[in-house]
């Protein structure tokens, strides 16, 4: 499954052989995963070496992706958390229902939008959602 996201907020904080770790490999949900998060074993991403593991904890949106020292992603899902790791990106809206169904196992990998395309793609997602609800109710 491909996974759209915009980069940042703290996507600086990696190396560029990082982030380009993060956007061109293919990285497995493992069990333990939960409804906070989605936990990825993969490549590690590289964070730059004047750059600490934990930042001082902030407030997560559904979709931010932390790497924690370890390297290994985690996508936030809809708890309301806080978090102190440093965040690479954000799954656009329009996705976060693809994140909501993966289980232990599945595969993802990660593409890189602007956030011109990702507003885009949202507005068309609620396009077809009215487009569905008429069609519901015009039965």
């Amino acid at each position: 499954m491909t996974l759209r996201v915009i980069p940042g907020p703290q996507n600086r904080h990696f190396t560029e052989r990082g982030f380009k770790t993060f956007s061109s490999s293919i990285y497995q949900v493992t069990p333990q995963s939960d409804r906070i998060g989605i936990r990825l074993e993969g490549p590690g991403i590289e964070r730059r070496p004047d750059v600490e593991e934990s930042i001082i904890s902030e407030g997560l949106l559904s979709g931010a992706i932390q790497v924690p020292g370890n390297g290994r992603p985690i996508i936030i899902l809809n708890e309301l958390v806080t978090g102190g790791y440093t965040k690479i990106a954000t799954v656009i809206t329009a996705d976060l229902i693809k994140v909501a169904q993966l289980k232990p196992g599945d595969q993802v990998r990660f593409e890189p939008i602007s956030i011109e395309e990702a507003h885009s793609l949202l507005r068309e997602q609620e396009r077809r959602i009215d487009d569905f609800k008429n069609l519901l109710q015009s039965l």
